[in-house]
């Protein structure tokens, strides 16, 4: 280790910085005449080096660094545009120009400065860390970054080398992740401010009088910055642990309105019974509507009742849906953390500890941290939960999605508990997948079906199938893929996986799901209803082929119909899909066009009236579509809903061919699905002739 004589502290250091590509500082106490005492080396470091100087402080500056501070972070017209381009050794000339320096360097990007609040203490380290050609170095001593710090004080400072021998590599490397964490905010003594929020929430405390601040001061300064904010500042003499834990932590409960032990919404209090009874893991198969959202926020509310502090991770497919569930926990008195799209690892790592410290100090009863799917299976963001100490539970919004081998290959095993929701948590034709599913979240410990809804939480709806006769190159096209994907049916039967079978597969679907005719009879239904009635529509078409969606949305267009489309181009932008779907929810809009994207979860409940044009055999679609259009709104006074299902058949509907037979075959079990719960089942306009007509060709009648 190298000391530095006082008289050479500043010279030494100064020469540094101007040989440095790049430069952190840590400091107790700062003052922009600090920039004085080293404007040669800093001039020089910001002429040879593009990376920023990152300073880290007390909040104590004084008055006049706090209002350059200020005027750094404001928009405007240049306040020192080449402060530096000559500086020259005559440091008093430039002393006069600081507060303006200061300000240039914010407001460039070349000074970027956070302030740090220690929890029982005071923040006072003094070390400069430095890679001068490649190489570290770290100053470190008794020296604050003020002026009479650098030039009037006894002061003495310790040079290490990282490069000279490994006491001196240690020594470099230790203040280096320590400013690191500090800077990251992964330091649990110490919480980090960027610049911006200290200023705004006014966390600057001016020392400029003389007199320096003391651990009372610190404390109080605390509660600003971590965003609590006490009828009175505590006492002066009191204890820095009674000072800390003065405020009441946030609390986890569910809101008074929400009754769900009786009345319409007793299948909700039922469902907390069970999934409590069975320890904390299971899945709730709840129709969609009956309210899964709500029911495992309750649910996790009384679990938190009978082991404390918890860490909830709730994870949703879909940005949608992920933005739902922050507005959905927020009356449990959660703040979400949304750590979906747009964040990144450090971001959603800081995010996290934040959480972790909270817990720790007692700020929160509980944390809330909403993702997407994919980062459950994030390493990064596993050991970043893993270290929090707390209670674990997943909430996994469409759980059936996670049943897939990249989800269950390596299974989030350190939830301590675990709650699936979906209205269809089995697999279908992945009988492996479900059970892996079960294995890990436990089994399906309450179940309240879409029929069982209907009436209670769900309004009835209408059902009317519009037969679609497949033109006579269609029926050719549709025949051939049959004859290809039966030559190769004994994959399908052993479950070998080809690609090639896939595509055929794939191929064959399409020709059903975007017949020509369709687009016509949709042209006729609009036309009856009369566009200018149209309200609250919403038509689904093939996710399989952008066209048939683009004459949708060409022939709305054509009729003057005010819509958007919402797919996942949209979705992928959190403030248009909230436009969007305020716009149709007003009633600014008439109707939305949408593929899969609107297949699962997703509350708009204004939908009064859908029209299908293409429908896969997943019969998962099928509940959750249904569901999308079945759901109460108050609001527009909803009673029913109505359905549209555009049904491919052949072109002799009668046809007994082998391969007619097939295609209504499958088209016959979604329609006989729809059918059976709709009110208008046998009415004259109802679905019941269409259903005999079609179970006749099938069964050879």
């Amino acid at each position: 280790m190298f000391f530095v004589p006082d008289d050479d502290v500043l010279p030494v250091l100064s020469a540094a910085i101007g040989g440095a590509e790049r430069l952190d500082c840590m400091m107790g106490f700062f003052s922009s005449s600090s920039f004085a005492q080293i404007a040669p080396g800093l001039a020089a470091f910001l002429r040879r080096s593009s990376e920023p100087m990152r300073l880290l402080i007390s909040p104590y500056v004084t008055a006049a660094d706090q209002q350059a501070m200020h005027d750094g972070l404001l928009d405007g017209c240049e306040l020192a545009s080449r402060i530096f381009a000559d500086t020259g050794p005559d440091a008093d000339a430039l002393s006069r120009h600081t507060l303006a320096c200061l300000t240039w360097l914010i407001r460039s990007g070349r000074l970027q400065v956070r302030v740090a609040y220690m929890r029982d203490g005071l923040f006072h380290p003094k070390v400069w860390l430095l890679s001068v050609g490649g190489q570290r170095v770290a100053f470190h001593g008794s020296s604050n970054m003020t002026g009479a710090g650098l030039t009037r004080n006894k002061e003495q400072i310790a040079l290490a080398r990282a490069w000279m021998d490994p006491v001196q590599a240690v020594t470099e490397r230790r203040f280096r992740d320590a400013f690191n964490a500090l800077w990251d905010g992964d330091d649990e003594s110490c919480v980090v401010i960027r610049l911006p929020q200290a200023v705004e929430q006014r966390l600057l405390r001016d020392y400029g009088g003389g007199a320096q601040p003391d651990e009372s001061d610190v404390l109080k300064l605390w509660y600003r910055a971590s965003g609590s904010r006490p009828a009175s500042d505590p006492p002066a003499d009191a204890p820095p642990a009674e000072a800390l834990v003065a405020r009441a932590p946030s609390r986890f409960e569910t809101p008074a309105w929400l009754q769900y032990r009786s009345g319409p919404y007793a299948h909700q209090g039922r469902a907390v019974d069970a999934w409590i009874s069975n320890h904390g893991r299971g899945i709730l198969a709840m129709a969609t509507g009956s309210g899964k959202t709500l029911t495992a926020l309750a649910a996790c509310c009384e679990l938190h009742r009978q082991v404390g502090p918890m860490l909830l991770v709730i994870a949703a497919p879909y940005v949608p849906l992920v933005m739902q569930w922050c507005g959905e926990a927020e009356p449990f008195g959660l703040s979400p953390r949304n750590l979906s799209s747009g964040q990144g690892p450090a971001e959603r790592r800081r995010q996290i500890n934040a959480a972790r410290r909270n817990l720790q100090l007692g700020l929160s009863a509980a944390e809330a941290l909403v993702v997407s799917h994919d980062i459950l299976t994030d390493p990064n963001f596993l050991a970043a939960i893993g270290e929090v100490d707390a209670c674990r539970v997943l909430i996994a919004d469409e759980v059936h999605n996670l049943g897939s081998p990249s989800f269950l290959k390596s299974p989030p095993e350190l939830f301590e508990y675990r709650l699936g929701l979906s209205a269809t948590p089995v697999r279908q034709y992945d009988t492996d997948g479900t059970r892996k599913l079960l294995a890990f979240f436990g089994p399906i410990c309450f179940e309240f079906t879409l029929e069982e809804a209907i009436g209670v939480c769900l309004v009835p709806y209408d059902y009317h199938v519009h037969p679609i006769a497949l033109t006579l190159d269609e029926m050719e096209t549709y025949k051939d893929l049959t004859e290809q994907i039966s030559r190769l049916a004994w994959k399908l039967e052993q479950g070998v996986k080809d690609p090639h079978l896939d595509s055929l597969l794939r191929k064959r679907r399409l020709v059903i799901e975007t017949a020509a005719g369709k687009l016509g009879r949709l042209g006729e239904i609009l036309d009856q209803i009369g566009p200018r009635n149209l309200e609250h529509e919403l038509i689904y078409a093939t996710d399989k082929d952008p066209d048939q969606l683009q004459a949708v949305n060409a022939m709305l267009s054509a009729r003057g119909v005010l819509f958007h489309q919402l797919t996942a181009e949209e979705t992928g932008n959190r403030k248009q899909t909230a436009e969007i779907l305020d716009g149709y929810q007003s009633g600014a809009l008439q109707a939305l066009t949408a593929k899969r994207v609107l297949d699962e979860g997703v509350n708009i409940p204004q939908i009064r009236r859908a029209f299908i044009l293409a429908s896969t055999t997943v019969e998962r679609q099928w509940v959750q579509r249904r569901g999308r259009i079945l759901r109460m709104c108050d609001a527009i006074g909803k009673d029913h809903g109505i359905i549209h299902d555009f049904v491919a058949l052949p072109p002799d509907a009668m046809s007994a061919d082998p391969d007619a037979r097939k295609l209504i075959q499958g088209e016959l079990k979604r329609v006989e699905e729809f059918a059976s719960a709709a009110r208008n089942y046998a009415a004259p306009d109802g679905p019941l002739v269409t259903v005999m007509s079609m179970q006749s060709v099938v069964h050879g009648i």
